[in-house]
């Protein structure tokens, strides 16, 4: 009696384990990752470049060269699903190629982090590219930091084996935990990232902001970072 008690124990802890590992197979499912990158992409209206939902939703990053207003101006975006969402250029910083832009409203899309600190050279990227592109997203390695002659404020570009496209300028580049760590800094084969790194606090200072409606418009409210 004991031992069909103790058999039919065994059963249950096996049908337990499988489903565990069933269940953490479907976490580390690269399409989800993919799914989640590509949905928190837009694309800048006028169709031209790319960006990224960010932090709380309400911000977006993209590459300063894509950015044809200055702070205070408007830039619209849509999302993956067609929906044009509109916003206000916060940040434009052309040394390091990042912009910043504050949506009039909340994205609906998963908003990814911005990561505080560089990627290692070797280690596995993920790229989507534009979200209005059919194209596969590609698991890219950062083979290294390194100055580009195009960023030359910029000690520690990420040099990429991704494969870009022309209009892929500002899309993002993610680590396996979704942060994003770097911006395409051109289209048309550039396989070369602007690093998001240093704009992380920046980002979270606006966030901070949007939090406080009734204090006044700090950060980025006029002129460009980094000049």
């Amino acid at each position: 009696m004991r031992a069909k008690r103790l058999s039919g124990l065994a059963g249950v802890l096996a049908m337990v384990m499988l489903a565990a590992c069933g269940s953490a197979k479907k976490q580390e499912d690269p399409s989800l990752d993919f799914r989640a990158l590509k949905d928190a992409t837009v694309t800048l209206f006028p169709g031209h470049c790319a960006g990224v939902v960010v932090a709380d939703g309400r911000h977006a990053l993209t590459a300063a060269h894509c950015i044809d207003v200055i702070p205070g101006g408007r830039q619209p975006v849509v999302l993956r699903n067609g929906h044009l969402l509109s916003g206000v250029v916060k940040i434009v910083d052309p040394v390091r190629d990042l912009a910043v832009i504050r949506f009039d409203e909340q994205a609906p899309v998963h908003p990814l982090p911005v990561a505080t600190s560089l990627p290692t050279p070797g280690e596995g990227l993920l790229f989507a590219g534009r979200n209005d592109r059919p194209g596969e997203p590609q698991e890219v390695e950062l083979k290294r930091l390194g100055r580009c002659p195009s960023l030359p404020g910029v000690p520690q570009a990420l040099f990429t084996s991704l494969h870009g496209e022309k209009g892929d300028s500002g899309a993002p580049v993610v680590d396996h935990r979704l942060q994003v760590v770097g911006l395409v800094h051109g289209g048309a084969a550039c396989s070369i990232a602007a690093p998001t790194a240093e704009i992380a606090s920046l980002v979270d200072t606006l966030v901070a902001e949007v939090a406080r409606p009734d204090s006044q418009q700090g950060v980025g409210g006029s002129g460009s970072a980094g000049q």
